[in-house]
């Protein structure tokens, strides 16, 4: 089954112009729009996965500041406990 897309581009809008420029200059805009959103998609996860990442190192320099302070260390909740995936794709980027 044949699907066609249409794309209203705003020729005032000079985003909208390099756009068309550069989907009709791919010689199969359909296959470059699949690409594109297959990449923002991986970008996402990505993004997610560095958000992550921050905030375990957030809360281990917190942890390391209260033990270089002398200060008692609040209990861990629920919420910053590591997420088994989350630390298994972060070793996967950078282990």
């Amino acid at each position: 089954m044949d699907f066609t897309f249409h794309l209203d581009f705003d020729p005032h809008e000079a985003d909208h112009r390099q756009a068309a420029e550069w989907l009709s200059a791919q010689p199969d805009p359909t296959a470059a729009v699949a690409q594109l959103i297959k990449v923002a998609d991986m970008g996402a996860l990505r993004l997610q996965q560095w958000e992550d990442l921050v905030m375990l190192l957030a809360t281990e320099v917190r942890e390391m500041r209260a033990q270089l302070l002398g200060q008692p260390q609040p209990a861990k909740s629920p919420e910053t406990q590591e997420d088994a995936e989350s630390a298994r794709r972060l070793d996967s980027m950078f282990g």
